[in-house]
């Protein structure tokens, strides 16, 4: 009887040491941030513009986020605010100000198990103020990691 109680206990240790070993926390080497990527057009030709300056901030209710600050910028990358369904930027482009709302529905979205969750979009609408946006189109809908183009934003 004590061998048998004996043979239990070591194959209960080691299980256990197995399943304690295999949870075992792995780092995260994916990204977890989404970001919502404009392309900057000449409005007229479709050409991509490459902007002499580009400013582009948030405004939340604890602070304010400068995001980009560029000279010859051709794109931007910006996050949008994952507690909300509505993030506003301001947009400086050469010296002038334009305000963009862009609206987008929340999900949740599992990047993996080391990784957690992360928060992907889809943008519902936007508007502008067009002092030097002439028009913000959306291209792709989906905020998500792929790194795919969201808007064009003509100028």
């Amino acid at each position: 009887m004590k061998r048998l109680s004996l043979i239990l206990s070591t194959a209960a240790v080691t299980a256990l040491a197995m399943i304690l070993h295999s949870c075992s926390v792995q780092p995260c080497y994916e990204d977890t941030d989404p970001a919502m990527n404009t392309l900057l057009l000449v409005s007229g030709t479709g050409e991509t513009a490459k902007a002499d300056s580009l400013r582009v901030y948030t405004y939340r209710e604890t602070d304010t986020l400068k995001f980009i600050s560029l000279r010859g910028a051709s794109t931007f990358s910006v996050p949008l605010d994952p507690a909300n369904d509505e993030s506003v930027f301001l947009i400086t482009l050469n010296g002038v100000t334009d305000t963009a709302a862009i609206r987008y529905n929340r999900r949740p979205h599992l990047v993996s198990p080391e990784c957690g969750y992360t928060i992907v979009s889809e943008i519902t609408g936007l508007k502008t103020t067009h002092n030097i946006i002439d028009t913000l189109i959306i291209e792709n809908k989906s905020v998500n990691l792929d790194g795919q183009t969201n808007l064009h934003l003509f100028y």
